[in-house]
């Protein structure tokens, strides 16, 4: 597992707030968020929270479904092969609107070689996160997964919550920072994932 350091400012989902000004980027790292780009209160995310529990937690992944905008549904075992990532967001939050572009982009460059950008919005209401992707113009693909979906299913304490799996759908990195050089660690961490083995269509599981 690799381990980054970074800023984070961003938004509880549903009802906590919190105040932090350090970033990890760890696979097992609970997520640290702060409500205001003033935070004061300084500390890392793997003292913050347990440990996630990494089986678990591609196990709930796998067996998700996914509402798609335009009413379809989308799993995890259709993108098998593929590296993923997988950012969890709303409309409301601040710090998560500033990362989707950068995200967009990531989306963009590696979308012919196997590798996949998901944003995972926990709105409740659909159309209105219809009518942000249209008023921000993004490309990358988006579903709606409510408050009561895979957020409270994996106790997700903040957003934005980004998580990495390799071609194989192992877990390799969990991102709650939103500053720049956070989303670029996720960037050239995939970058790096998708260029390190080709993409040969999707895997049958064992």
């Amino acid at each position: 597992m690799s381990h980054m350091n970074g800023s984070v400012v961003g938004c509880a989902p549903v009802s906590m707030r919190a105040r932090a000004s350090r970033l990890a980027i760890i696979a097992g790292a609970a997520l640290l968020c702060a409500a205001s780009a003033s935070a004061s209160a300084t500390h890392t995310a793997a003292a913050q929270s347990p440990a996630v529990d990494q089986e678990r937690m591609q196990r709930i992944l796998s067996q998700h479904a996914f509402k798609t905008l335009d009413g379809g549904s989308l799993t995890l075992a259709s993108l098998r092969g593929h590296v993923v990532v997988l950012n969890f967001w709303a409309s409301w939050c601040a710090p998560c609107r500033r990362e989707l572009p950068a995200l967009d982009a990531l989306q963009a460059s590696i979308a012919g070689q196997g590798g996949q950008v998901i944003a995972v919005s926990i709105d409740s209401d659909l159309q209105n996160v219809a009518r942000f992707r249209r008023t921000h113009k993004l490309k990358l693909p988006i579903v709606v997964d409510g408050p009561d979906g895979l957020a409270r299913e994996l106790d997700l304490k903040y957003i934005p919550y980004t998580v990495v799996l390799n071609r194989e759908g192992s877990v390799v990195a969990i991102s709650n920072g939103t500053d720049d050089s956070a989303v670029a660690q996720v960037s050239d961490l995939t970058r790096k994932l998708v260029a390190s083995s080709p993409y040969v269509g999707a895997r049958t599981s064992e």
